[in-house]
Protein backbone atom coordinates (compact mmCIF):
# COMPACT_ATOMS: atom_id res chain seq x y z
CA UNK A 1 0.00 0.00 0.00
CA UNK A 2 1.09 3.88 -0.70
CA UNK A 3 1.48 5.49 2.52
CA UNK A 4 -0.37 8.83 2.07
CA UNK A 5 1.21 10.56 4.81
CA UNK A 6 3.92 10.68 2.10
CA UNK A 7 1.66 12.25 -0.43
CA UNK A 8 0.44 14.96 2.41
CA UNK A 9 4.27 16.20 2.77
CA UNK A 10 4.87 16.30 -0.43
CA UNK A 11 1.72 18.68 -1.33
CA UNK A 12 2.99 21.04 1.89
CA UNK A 13 6.33 20.96 0.26
CA UNK A 14 5.22 21.72 -3.01
CA UNK A 15 3.28 24.42 -1.72
CA UNK A 16 5.62 26.13 0.39
CA UNK A 17 8.73 25.60 -1.95
CA UNK A 18 6.71 26.45 -5.06
CA UNK A 19 4.13 28.36 -4.14
CA UNK A 20 5.51 29.90 -0.86
CA UNK A 21 2.64 29.66 0.96
CA UNK A 22 1.84 27.17 4.15
CA UNK A 23 -1.50 25.50 5.25
CA UNK A 24 -3.31 27.32 8.07
CA UNK A 25 -4.41 23.86 9.09
CA UNK A 26 -5.45 20.67 8.14
CA UNK A 27 -7.96 17.88 9.11
CA UNK A 28 -8.10 14.15 7.77
CA UNK A 29 -11.76 13.73 6.12
CA UNK A 30 -13.58 10.75 7.11
CA UNK A 31 -16.22 11.67 4.57
CA UNK A 32 -15.61 12.93 1.30
CA UNK A 33 -17.70 15.90 0.06
CA UNK A 34 -20.94 14.33 -2.46
CA UNK A 35 -19.79 17.23 -5.17
CA UNK A 36 -16.86 18.86 -5.80
CA UNK A 37 -15.39 22.53 -7.55
CA UNK A 38 -13.36 24.29 -9.35
CA UNK A 39 -10.51 22.25 -10.43
CA UNK A 40 -9.39 18.63 -9.62
CA UNK A 41 -6.71 16.64 -11.38
CA UNK A 42 -6.59 12.66 -11.04
CA UNK A 43 -3.03 10.58 -12.28
CA UNK A 44 -3.01 6.92 -12.10
CA UNK A 45 -0.35 5.27 -10.21
CA UNK A 46 0.99 1.76 -10.96
CA UNK A 47 3.50 -0.80 -10.11
CA UNK A 48 4.05 -2.58 -6.31
CA UNK A 49 0.73 -0.43 -4.79
CA UNK A 50 -1.60 1.02 -7.96
CA UNK A 51 -4.01 3.71 -6.83
CA UNK A 52 -5.15 7.04 -8.12
CA UNK A 53 -4.12 10.56 -6.58
CA UNK A 54 -6.84 13.28 -6.55
CA UNK A 55 -5.95 16.89 -6.22
CA UNK A 56 -8.82 19.02 -6.07
CA UNK A 57 -7.70 22.95 -5.82
CA UNK A 58 -10.40 25.95 -5.10
CA UNK A 59 -10.44 28.36 -7.47
CA UNK A 60 -8.02 31.14 -6.10
CA UNK A 61 -5.08 28.59 -5.41
CA UNK A 62 -5.17 27.85 -8.94
CA UNK A 63 -4.57 31.06 -9.65
CA UNK A 64 -1.98 31.96 -7.25
CA UNK A 65 -0.24 28.70 -8.50
CA UNK A 66 -0.57 30.14 -11.96
CA UNK A 67 1.39 33.21 -11.19
CA UNK A 68 3.86 31.31 -9.03
CA UNK A 69 4.41 28.71 -11.74
CA UNK A 70 4.66 31.15 -14.36
CA UNK A 71 1.68 29.42 -16.83
CA UNK A 72 -0.15 32.54 -18.34
CA UNK A 73 -2.97 33.61 -15.82
CA UNK A 74 -6.02 32.91 -18.10
CA UNK A 75 -9.48 32.56 -16.53
CA UNK A 76 -9.19 30.07 -19.55
CA UNK A 77 -10.58 26.14 -18.16
CA UNK A 78 -7.67 24.90 -20.04
CA UNK A 79 -4.82 27.09 -18.27
CA UNK A 80 -6.40 26.51 -14.88
CA UNK A 81 -6.82 22.41 -15.55
CA UNK A 82 -3.16 22.63 -16.95
CA UNK A 83 -1.95 24.45 -13.59
CA UNK A 84 -3.72 21.74 -11.14
CA UNK A 85 -2.10 18.81 -13.40
CA UNK A 86 1.41 20.38 -13.00
CA UNK A 87 0.64 20.61 -8.92
CA UNK A 88 0.23 17.44 -8.89
CA UNK A 89 2.83 16.53 -11.31
CA UNK A 90 5.07 18.19 -8.46
CA UNK A 91 3.37 16.30 -5.42
CA UNK A 92 3.16 12.66 -7.20
CA UNK A 93 7.03 13.19 -8.28
CA UNK A 94 8.14 14.14 -4.63
CA UNK A 95 6.39 11.73 -3.03
CA UNK A 96 7.72 8.96 -5.45
CA UNK A 97 11.71 10.14 -4.21
CA UNK A 98 10.15 9.49 -0.65
CA UNK A 99 8.35 6.39 -0.77
CA UNK A 100 9.93 2.65 0.02
CA UNK A 101 6.99 1.53 -2.76
CA UNK A 102 8.22 1.96 -6.29
CA UNK A 103 5.82 3.27 -8.64
CA UNK A 104 4.76 4.88 -12.05
CA UNK A 105 2.36 7.30 -12.22
CA UNK A 106 0.61 8.72 -15.73
CA UNK A 107 0.31 12.36 -17.00
CA UNK A 108 -2.28 13.97 -14.66
CA UNK A 109 -5.70 14.59 -16.27
CA UNK A 110 -7.45 17.65 -14.91
CA UNK A 111 -11.27 19.13 -15.32
CA UNK A 112 -13.23 22.38 -14.12
CA UNK A 113 -16.71 22.92 -12.93
CA UNK A 114 -19.15 23.43 -9.92
CA UNK A 115 -20.64 20.65 -8.26
CA UNK A 116 -19.47 17.64 -9.77
CA UNK A 117 -18.72 14.18 -8.44
CA UNK A 118 -15.77 12.11 -8.27
CA UNK A 119 -16.39 8.65 -9.43
CA UNK A 120 -14.16 5.95 -7.18
CA UNK A 121 -13.12 2.32 -8.11
CA UNK A 122 -16.57 0.69 -6.41
CA UNK A 123 -14.36 -1.10 -3.67
CA UNK A 124 -11.32 0.96 -3.17
CA UNK A 125 -10.18 2.40 0.24
CA UNK A 126 -10.25 6.41 0.16
CA UNK A 127 -8.19 8.41 2.51
CA UNK A 128 -8.39 12.18 2.33
CA UNK A 129 -6.77 15.36 3.88
CA UNK A 130 -8.35 18.90 3.87
CA UNK A 131 -5.58 21.77 3.60
CA UNK A 132 -7.00 25.18 4.31
CA UNK A 133 -4.79 28.37 3.18
CA UNK A 134 -5.26 31.72 3.96
CA UNK A 135 -7.44 32.21 1.07
CA UNK A 136 -8.46 28.65 -0.39
CA UNK A 137 -8.24 25.22 0.72
CA UNK A 138 -7.48 21.87 -0.85
CA UNK A 139 -8.57 18.19 -0.44
CA UNK A 140 -5.63 15.29 -1.26
CA UNK A 141 -7.26 11.91 -2.10
CA UNK A 142 -5.54 8.99 -2.27
CA UNK A 143 -7.83 5.58 -3.67
CA UNK A 144 -6.16 2.35 -3.50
Amino acid sequence: MLDFEIFNTALRHCFRQFIGIEELTSDRLDTLPDKFHSVTARMDISGEAPGVIWLNVAHPGIRIAMEKLNIPNSDEDRMMMDAAGELLNIIVGSAQRNSRVRYEFSLPSAFKGDGYPLRFAEKATIVARRFIFEEFEVILILEQ
